[in-house]
């Protein structure tokens, strides 16, 4: 059984998004929310989580599935799912460092922070302003047209045992 969150459709001429607020949102089982929507906390699920609309976290999105991202995600936390996570909107922009587990496919990916790959990242532009790391021989990107890394890029055979 999944959870859902929707906000109330605006009307009128205005051609941006109103924001409806939210505070943190959790669940133990899977997340549908519909947007626009801005979470002043986390969001954290026991399930998986899809986002539908555009939203903006003030912290981190933590999945125990997957992340299903129809519409454009900005967060200041960290984004981490233990499935795959799928972007079929316009953008991803995180303030924070993102760690892939798995398999992550969008458009546009904005990191300013670290990125991290255990898994495959595809994607059709690529800006981090902080350095790629790729962990383990199998795990690789793709970047269909414009890649913009501000930091090192590195691989590694396993992941570092700290926090950066």
């Amino acid at each position: 059984m999944s959870t859902q969150y929707h906000t109330p459709s605006s009307t009128g001429s205005s051609s941006q998004a109103v924001f409806q607020k939210s505070k943190s949102i959790k669940s133990e089982t899977e997340l549908e929310l519909q947007g626009p929507l801005e979470v002043a906390g986390s969001i954290k699920s026991g399930g998986s989580i899809t986002f539908r609309g555009d939203f903006i976290v003030r912290d981190k999105i933590d999945a125990y599935g997957a992340i299903t991202m129809d519409g454009s995600v900005s967060t200041e936390g960290r984004i981490k799912a233990y499935g795959n996570i799928a972007v079929t909107g316009e953008k991803i922009k995180g303030f924070g460092k993102l760690k892939i587990v798995g398999t992550l496919e969008g458009t546009d990916l904005e990191i300013y922070g670290n990125l991290t790959i255990n898994g495959q990242l595809r994607c059709k532009n690529l800006l981090v302003f902080g350095s790629l790391t790729l962990i383990g021989p199998e795990s690789s990107y793709t970047v269909e047209e414009k890649e913009d890394v501000a930091g090192a890029k590195m691989q590694r055979e396993q992941e570092a045992d700290w926090d950066y």
